[in-house]
């Protein structure tokens, strides 16, 4: 009876952990992306620094996720949370006068790092913890905080850089600490290691490193639409300024509602199907506006790959906890998190080399729909022949 009543209700549950990845991931990572191109504007940083600070950011998210399990072991999920939500909001705040390349690209490490361990962390120890008959919708509502970031970055972040870069920055900030005050309410503890769990067996580590490559190659299919999305619509489709920030808001509402969608599709087709049809969505968004002309298929587009980007990380993380021991599942996830952000940098630095080309802007849309197209086929055919090998 006392262990039942140390665990917050479910909701509140879902509130925190949507809370961590908010702060971690919709402010720490898309708020500051909205943030850039005033950035560069008003002199505070170049083209070429920016990519330099992006990088440290890069970066940063790959320690953060190949560290976050070992970090949580040593000093406990629940204050490394804390102190991670925290730090996003000092990093906002320390970026609010203009300095040198390396300040910048401190507090954009520290923010990656941070939102890694966020990312990895709330969501896995909230999970465990959510009562069976919620567990899926629960996982997929976690990460409603991901799209709210989205949509606060499509809205709210161009109207702070009109107030003053110092401002915005400082906005961005203020804005950390309702989420903060949340994570500051009682964790559950963690549960317990069962001694007599074992890996994965041979069939579920199969499908396990099949899951792994399809995330990664999923990065690959993440990059295009929200990095070169808006600018390849301004500068190549002849998008004005505000109809190009109109789909960033589509993509946004889609991000937000994504989480809803991969709800009530895990609760009737399982995760492995989720992923598949995710996967599937996606990368036909992705493709959509380069193979029909036209307003609709772009709008399509920037809703049904928002959608799916919240879809796939719980999808990934639901699967994940279904083929591993409960003590391994956030190790799992860490994994899964670091191959993401692995693809996710060589994929920026590639598809943005040839995003730079004569005709490079279809081009990387083509290779990142593909891509994601050929990670549906795999996760489907792993699935035949798990079925045939008598695995789930």
């Amino acid at each position: 009876m006392s262990s039942q009543s140390a665990v917050p209700s479910p909701v509140r549950l879902v509130a925190m952990a949507a809370s961590a990845t908010l702060v971690g991931i919709g402010l720490g990572r898309f708020a500051y992306a909205a943030l850039l191109p005033g950035v560069i504007q008003r002199g505070w940083l170049s083209e070429a620094d920016a990519g330099y600070v992006g990088a440290a950011n890069l970066l940063g998210y790959l320690v953060g996720a190949v560290l976050a399990g070992r970090v949580g072991r040593r000093w406990g999920a629940t204050p490394v949370i804390r102190l991670s939500a925290l730090l996003v909001a000092v990093g906002f705040a320390a970026s609010a006068w203009p300095g040198p390349v390396w300040w910048f690209s401190l507090w954009r490490f520290v923010a990656g790092v941070t939102g890694a361990l966020l990312m990895v962390l709330a969501p896995s120890l909230i999970a465990g913890h959510l009562p069976e008959s919620m567990r899926k919708r629960g996982t997929t509502w976690i990460f409603t905080g991901v799209g709210v970031g989205v949509l606060f970055s499509a809205t709210l972040v161009p109207l702070l850089i009109d107030s003053g870069l110092m401002l915005a920055w400082l906005g961005l900030a203020l804005a950390c600490l309702p989420p903060i005050w949340v994570l500051w309410r009682r964790w559950p503890p963690v549960a317990a290691a069962n001694p007599h769990d074992q890996g994965p067996g041979r069939g579920a580590g199969l499908l396990l490193g099949v899951v792994y490559v399809a995330y990664l190659l999923d990065a690959v299919g993440f990059v295009p639409h929200t990095v070169f999305w808006v600018d390849y619509l301004e500068r190549q489709r002849g998008f004005s300024h505000w109809a190009g920030a109109l789909q960033w808001a589509v993509f946004a509402v889609g991000a937000v509602s994504g989480p809803f969608l991969a709800g009530a599709l895990a609760r009737r087709l399982g995760w492995h199907r989720t992923l598949i049809t995710a996967l599937t969505l996606k990368g036909t968004g992705v493709l959509l506006p380069m193979l029909v002309p036209g307003l609709a298929a772009v709008t399509a587009s920037s809703f049904l790959v928002g959608a799916m980007i919240p879809t796939m990380v719980s999808g990934v993380m639901g699967r994940t906890a279904e083929l591993v021991p409960p003590r391994l599942a956030t190790q799992a996830w860490g994994r899964a998190t670091a191959l993401f952000a692995v693809g996710q940098a060589i994929a920026a630095y590639a598809l943005a080399a040839l995003y730079a080309r004569p005709g490079g802007g279809p081009l990387i849309f083509q290779i990142g729909g593909v891509v994601l197209l050929a990670a549906a086929l795999l996760m489907a055919l792993s699935g035949v022949a798990a079925r045939r090998a008598g695995h789930r």
